[in-house]
Order: C-alpha cells, then sequence, then structure tokens
C-alpha cells in the first residue's frame, strides 16, 4: 500500500509540475527567412495563433532568418526553440552531414507536411532554355542569384549545379556572374535586367516568385532524370509541379521536391511542445488564409517520418496520439 501511495505521489506531483508549466508565460523566438520569403509569412501566421493559445503573456517573436540551412543550428543552440526546416536538412543536421560538420541530435519536430518545395531554376524565357543542363551544355554567361549563404535555397542550388556537372566557378568562367540576396533585392534585380537566373526552393504562391512572374516573362527549368538520380542520395525526390502554379508556367515542371517542418530542440517543456503542436494541428483553415501555399497541409500525416525528417518531441507525439492519428 505504501509503495502504491508513493506511485500515487509521485504521478500528482507531475501532473503538478506540468501544468505549473502550462500555466507559466513563455517568449520563443521562431527563425523563418527573409520578410520577401513563404516561411516569414508562415511564421507570421503561426505566430499571431501560437500567441492566443499559449499561457497568458507568452510571446512568439518571429526572427526573418536564416533559412532551411541555418534554422536547425539556431534550434539545437537554442538561440531560437522554434524555427522552420526541411525534412532534407532535418535529416543532414541531426546525422551530421552535408552542410553540417557535427550531429544536431538534439532537435525535434513538431509538425511536417506543411507543404511542398521544389527546387528549380528560374530565368526569362527570352533566353531559350529548355531545362537546366542547358546552361551546361551552352555555356550560358548567365546573371545568376540565390539567397543567402545559410539557405537551403543557396546550399540547393550549389547541390544542383554540382549534380548537373557545373558550379558557380563554371559560371564566372562563361562571363556569368551569381550573387546571394534577400527576396528584395531578387525581385528588383530581375525586375531592372540586373538577374536573368535565380535558383531557388519554391512553393505555390510563394509571394516572391509569384512577383518576378508577374512582372518578367520568366519559365521555370525543371531536371532532367540524371541530375534527380544524383540527387537522391541527398534526400531529395522526385516533385511535379503542377501547371500554373505561377503565371505563364502553363507545363508542369518534373524536379524534385520536400516538405516544411516546424522544428524544436528536445529542451522545449513537453506542455509548451503540446500546445504549439496541437494548436498548428486544429487551425489548418487559418494558415491556409495566412499563406495558400500551406494547403497542402494535412494534419492526419503530419507526424510521418517522411514528413518531419527527424524524430517527433514527446510533447507533439502526445498530441498526434490524443487525436488517434498515430497509433
Amino acid at each position: 500500500m505504501k509503495r502504491i501511495a508513493r506511485i500515487t505521489l509521485l504521478l500528482l506531483l507531475a501532473v503538478t509540475v506540468a501544468g505549473a508549466w502550462a500555466q507559466q508565460p513563455v517568449t520563443l523566438a521562431f527563425s523563418t527567412l527573409d520578410t520577401g520569403s513563404a516561411w516569414y509569412v508562415y511564421g507570421a501566421t503561426m505566430a499571431e495563433m501560437l500567441r492566443k493559445a499559449l499561457p497568458a503573456g507568452s510571446n512568439v517573436d518571429v526572427k526573418p532568418r536564416s533559412g532551411g540551412v541555418g534554422n536547425p543550428r539556431l534550434v539545437a543552440k537554442n538561440e531560437t526553440p522554434l524555427g522552420l526546416s526541411f525534412t532534407v536538412t532535418n535529416r543532414w543536421a541531426y546525422e551530421g552531414k552535408e552542410a553540417y560538420d557535427a550531429k544536431l541530435d538534439n532537435l525535434r519536430a513538431l509538425v511536417g507536411g506543411l507543404d511542398t518545395y521544389y527546387l528549380v531554376a528560374v530565368v526569362p524565357k527570352k533566353l531559350g532554355l529548355a531545362g537546366v543542363k542547358d546552361l551546361k551544355d551552352k555555356k550560358l554567361a548567365v546573371k545568376g542569384t540565390t539567397q543567402p549563404v545559410g539557405s537551403l535555397g543557396e546550399f540547393a542550388a550549389r547541390q544542383l549545379m554540382r549534380s548537373a556537372g557545373m558550379s558557380y566557378a563554371d559560371i564566372k568562367a562563361w562571363g556569368g556572374s551569381m550573387q546571394h540576396a534577400g527576396y528584395n533585392v531578387i525581385v528588383d534585380a530581375f525586375k531592372d535586367g540586373r538577374a536573368d537566373m535565380l535558383i531557388a526552393v519554391v512553393t505555390p504562391k510563394h509571394p516572391s516568385v509569384t512577383e518576378i512572374a508577374n512582372a518578367v516573362d520568366v519559365k521555370f527549368l525543371g531536371l532532367d532524370a540524371e541530375t534527380m538520380k544524383a540527387l537522391a542520395p541527398l534526400g531529395y525526390v522526385p516533385a511535379t509541379m503542377p501547371p500554373n502554379t505561377f503565371k505563364g508556367q502553363t507545363e508542369p515542371v518534373q524536379t524534385v521536391g520536400f516538405p516544411t517542418v516546424v522544428i524544436t530542440n528536445k529542451d522545449l517543456p513537453e506542455p509548451v511542445a503540446y500546445t504549439i503542436t496541437r494548436t498548428l494541428l486544429e487551425n489548418k483553415d487559418a494558415l491556409v488564409r495566412g499563406h495558400a501555399g500551406l494547403a497542402a497541409f494535412d494534419p492526419k500525416t503530419a507526424w510521418q517520418p517522411e514528413k518531419v525528417g527527424i524524430p517527433l518531441h514527446p510533447g507533439a507525439e502526445r498530441a498526434f496520439r490524443e487525436k488517434g492519428w498515430m497509433k
């Protein structure tokens, strides 16, 4: 009887501590990407609903940094307890490969499969290119651009070019150039002709890419089978960007893709992780109102390994199990 009473007391204490955690206001920095990106809009949309769901006095501070490669580092160091990342970069970070020289194995997932991002090159139609491989075959002196170093857009650009048998150095050797900038700079550069190639990871309704497509008659270049095969060991999977995802894009684009994931680290208190996860799962309509790129989000499958890339946080796992979606 004494043992039963002791176990009961310990359980009551655990519940009390969890309840205390749940009542304490929290301030959470949330790393996204620059202000012209879809991720920044995602973060702002999520932060608005989380401020209402977390204990009174809580705040979620959306940071316009550091992208798919940089955010896992910030989250692992707890500089930003929350971040947006991708399944591919999650795997690299957790295993300490590709863009990471050490394992960031304290990373945990909250909600995955938020969207589908596609790896593409965007060029003016007047260049007459049919696919990415044409850059190498024609040795074009393009004025190329990517997002800043630290974003998956820039890292994926290097991987894509390597898989297609070329590099930044080749672009420069052919008389072209490569710059790395935020989307506000990239959009203006496309509009005034200072840039004529963007390699990026884009999602439907991406605000800056939409602006480029509306202002310039562009073509979205797909990947050939050989290049996609070379990217497969890195975690990229074949994906087709549907026709009319952007203005003037009347044909499907064969490329590779991956989804966005909300990540944290194992030090985030379980009740907080639970509240964040449950709030996002129960508010898909509000998420889509914030950004149409989230329309493909399926809360019921947002826990699956292929949609998160790393282990779930225990608080997130509890939210999915309570819903009956994770057995």
